[in-house]
């Protein structure tokens, strides 16, 4: 094996189609993923991303099956797993202690318990939906699953493995003057190529800050 193999990281991203990169009404995609493997190497780490973003895809129950089969077979591969997911549950009939408990948290804690105590865990906030203003019922359910993310990220218990990156701070839709939203967001749930590069910076500046990658 080559000194470059071995100090080449593995991290896995798993998610919808925020994940994925969608954009385009799924005509193209660019992956966080792909700006945070560049952000790595510019500072001569050598990262490989597994980018698992499926489109239209919900946490309960599909992502936390997805999460659980890659992981059977590689947890020991993985130097940090990002996971971004509770987008298209929102919409579902499920509240949002049921999205938080039968998905998000599952896969944390799957994560946590699955994985080497040297891998990390990099946990996100679900991202503003421009279809829903502040006030509407789907809204509040968004911020109340942040709520219980951001409550997850800060036991004490865990802070030494895992980390959060608020997507719903970064990178809001509503408070966003006119100018930046058209260069970062898409169509109000997706972002541009310029968006999930931005997407990608905060990433990486939490974990270089956080984490210490």
């Amino acid at each position: 094996m080559t000194e470059k193999q071995q100090q080449q990281r593995r991290f896995l991203a798993i998610g919808d189609s925020l994940t994925a990169g969608y954009y385009q009404y799924g005509l193209a995609y660019h992956p966080y993923a792909k700006h945070l493997e560049e952000l790595f190497a510019e500072k001569n780490s050598s990262v490989i991303i597994d980018q698992k973003g499926l489109s239209g895809e919900r946490a309960v129950p599909t992502m936390v099956r997805r999460l659980e089969n890659i992981l059977e077979k590689n947890a020991a591969s993985y130097e940090c797993i990002l996971i971004l997911g509770g987008t298209n549950d929102i919409v579902s009939p499920l509240s949002a202690h049921d999205i938080f408990n039968q998905g998000l948290k599952v896969m944390y804690d799957t994560v946590l318990q699955c994985t080497p105590n040297t891998s990390k865990l990099v946990i996100m906030t679900v991202p503003q939906i421009a279809l829903f203003p502040p006030g509407h019922e789907h809204e509040r359910k968004r911020e109340t699953l942040n709520g219980m993310i951001r409550n997850y990220a800060n036991n004490e218990n865990k802070q030494k493995r895992m980390c959060l990156v608020d997507l719903d701070k970064a990178i809001p839709f509503h408070t966003m003057n006119n100018t930046e939203r058209d260069l970062i967001w898409d169509d109000g749930v997706h972002l541009t190529p310029a968006g999930y590069d931005r997407m990608a910076t905060t990433i990486f500046d939490t974990l270089t800050k956080e984490l210490h990658f």
